[in-house]
């Protein structure tokens, strides 16, 4: 997720014409590609599904076609049951290497002609096995042979057998003539029965040239790499017309008929149709490489991304001119304002369209010909308050007078002897000259603790020293500056609504530190406190920072109206309060401290952490 804000945090950062190329990049170049794969991936499918169906309707017709020759070879195998003189051969027992008769070897020669004749020149050779010996094998280029014995274990006697007179299809094989050469046949054979008692006679098999099917399967054309091949039912090969990239070993055992889709190790995704011979039980497989079939749509795919990537160019190129041309105008109004920002206001955006660019150049110029003429004012402010100085100059009599006033009462009461009111006169007098004769912005903690103490100095006097005030104060905060006449309101406020209410000796303590850049002041009473109901009222009105009304806590929120103008909304007062308990008013300031460290008296430290 931090990658995601990171990658939006820059996006953001970037100029209004390269967000706006990214966006139309995006919006054009997202939709047409999911709409190209979606339209590729759809026609991918119905190719592939054309062209197995294609595929599986030609294996149907191969099939049929090789179905009608096998009735063909079906029909020869049932012909000894046209000739007795056959099935009582195949009946009569036999010794080993008994001749035939010439009879016999008439009837037997015939029969094989007329096979070899009705079968044309497909048919290799002819084989009679009785079950009691007797046997007549013709073979290509060879005489006929009688010394032949059935062979008990061999596999195609054995499924004979379980036929009940039903053929039996032997797969491809090799037979060799007496003469040694080696041939390979297909054979088909079947088992003879005695019309009469329904015993076994023996068997007739018959061997084909596979050449006779292969040309029906060459009847089928064939891409580079598909393979056409007939397996048997325990998936071994029969005929092939080709192997290419699938062979039985690869693709399996299948059965029945349909289309499926196979991944081979080595090969890849083949697309395989197969159908399985109701005659011979055999099954007929094309398997073609999905690449293979998929070329012309590779082309068609390549054609499609080289005009979506020339077209999405062309777009991208249109959209970049009409972003930049669109933000034109916002950059040249970006550099005036920049100007403004160092003070030249002698600049204009020439407003040329009634758009939300023209009327924001419009509002531009109208904010731009007002800072001018606020300018104007301000600079005649200045001068008036210049005026208005030199005016106070003349009216500072007034607290003058009062100074001097205090001054002489402060005189005959030590002639008199009152040491109560010369004490209430002097810190009255400071505290006249400390609120109206300091037109300083700022003072130091230490001034403004010199003022708390000469305000308290008063109010134990005429609380008659029913006050404990306590001031513990770091002395390495005391050169911290802050704004004037920030503590006493809240002390007085302490004193008001917290000792004034009480009974008894009231604490009020006044603490405060500076770390980390932070000054931190604490006014503590064991007044009343305040209910929760009260204090929540009073947060509330202090998080808000504007109402500064109201008989409670006027001073408070004064004060923290103040510091929140001047040094912002870090900082300010906070409250803690509970009934009966006391309130203990937090001031957060910055601990600013001067340049150069102001002269401090000798002992001013201890003068500040003491008990009044």
């Amino acid at each position: 997720m931090t990658w995601i804000r990171t990658l939006l945090r820059r996006f953001t950062d970037q100029e209004l014409a390269k967000k706006l190329i990214v966006v139309n990049c995006v919006l054009i170049v997202v939709p047409f590609g999911a709409l190209a794969w979606f339209a590729y991936a759809g026609f991918e499918r119905t190719m592939e599904r054309n062209v197995g169906a294609y595929q599986l309707q030609t294996l149907k017709q191969v099939t049929l076609n090789i179905d009608t020759y096998m009735n063909e070879l079906n029909r020869l195998s049932l012909m000894p049951y046209q000739y007795e003189e056959i099935l009582d051969f195949l009946g009569s027992e036999r010794e080993e290497g008994q001749p035939l008769t010439l009879e016999e070897i008439e009837q037997l020669n015939g029969f094989v002609s007329k096979v070899f004749i009705n079968g044309r020149v497909d048919i290799m050779g002819v084989s009679l096995y009785g079950e009691r010996g007797a046997s007549y094998v013709v073979l290509p280029e060879s005489q006929y042979i009688t010394s032949y014995k059935l062979d008990d274990d061999a596999e195609w006697l054995k499924r004979a057998k379980g036929q009940f007179g039903q053929p039996t299809f032997i797969t491809t094989h090799e037979i060799v003539s007496t003469s040694g050469t080696v041939y390979r046949v297909f054979s088909i054979a079947r088992e003879l029965r005695s019309f009469d008692t329904g015993e076994t006679l023996g068997y007739i098999v018959i061997d084909i040239d596979p050449t006779a099917v292969r040309n029906i399967l060459t009847q089928v054309k064939l891409g580079e790499q598909e393979s056409l091949y007939i397996a048997d039912k325990n998936g071994r090969l029969v005929i092939g017309s080709t192997l290419g990239v699938g062979d039985p070993a690869s693709i399996g055992l299948l059965a029945g008929e349909g289309v499926r889709h196979l991944n081979v190790p080595g090969v890849g995704s083949l697309l395989v149709s197969h159908v399985t011979s109701g005659v011979t039980g055999w099954t007929t497989v094309s398997a073609v490489p999905v690449r293979e079939l998929m070329e012309d749509s590779v082309v068609l795919r390549n054609s499609i991304a080289l005009l979506g990537v020339a077209f999405v160019g062309l777009a991208m190129a249109l959209s970049a001119l009409f972003a930049f041309g669109v933000t034109k105008p916002l950059r040249k109004l970006s550099r005036l304002m920049r100007k403004v920002e160092q003070g030249d206001l002698q600049v204009s955006f020439p407003v040329a369209s009634g758009d939300e660019v023209g009327r924001l150049g419009h509002a531009f110029n109208t904010m731009v010909s007002k800072l001018s003429e606020l300018g104007y004012l301000l600079y005649e402010t200045e001068l008036r308050e210049k005026d208005a100085q030199i005016a106070a100059l003349q009216s500072k009599i007034n607290p003058h007078f009062l100074y001097n006033t205090l001054g002489s009462i402060s005189m005959y009461a030590e002639l008199e002897g009152n040491k109560e009111i010369v004490l209430m006169s002097n810190n009255l007098s400071r505290l006249l000259r400390y609120s109206l004769g300091s037109r300083k912005e700022t003072v130091t903690l230490r001034d403004e603790l010199e003022h708390v103490n000469g305000y308290m100095a008063i109010q134990k006097l005429r609380y008659d020293e029913r006050i404990d005030y306590v001031c513990d104060i770091e002395p390495s905060a005391l050169d911290c500056r802050m704004i004037p006449l920030l503590l006493q309101p809240i002390v007085e406020n302490a004193l008001n609504h917290g000792i004034d209410k009480g009974v008894g000796i009231g604490r009020i303590r006044l603490g405060g530190c500076a770390e980390d850049g932070t000054l931190r002041l604490t006014v503590e009473d064991d007044g009343v406190g305040l209910t929760s109901e009260r204090l929540e009222s009073l947060q509330e009105r202090l998080r808000s920072a504007r109402d500064i009304g109201g008989a409670t806590g006027n001073g408070l929120l004064n004060v923290h109206r103040r510091i929140r103008l001047h040094f912002g909304a870090p900082y300010g007062l906070t409250l803690e309060s509970m009934p009966y308990q006391g309130v203990k008013v937090i001031m957060t300031l910055p601990a600013i401290r001067p340049a150069e460290p102001s002269e401090t008296k000798e002992g001013d430290d201890a003068e500040h952490r003491h008990r009044g």
